[in-house]
């Protein structure tokens, strides 16, 4: 996967939204681990991610 394939596919993953897992890690009052928390957070799509991609698309840049 060359350099613009990475670069489209991170552009389009912002452009639709994603989730990811976020973890937090508790600890007591000596500073050692007790509890991991696992959160999953959501990222909404992205409104200048889809205009940049309809942009390249009409000058003929975008090839996904």
């Amino acid at each position: 996967m060359g350099e613009k394939d990475v670069l489209q596919a991170a552009l389009l993953k912002r452009a639709i939204g994603y989730e990811y897992e976020e973890k937090k890690i508790i600890a007591d009052k000596n500073g050692k681990p007790q509890k991991i928390e696992v959160y999953h957070k959501h990222v909404p799509p992205d409104i200048a991610a889809i205009r940049e991609i309809i942009s390249e698309k009409k000058k003929g840049r975008w090839n996904k």
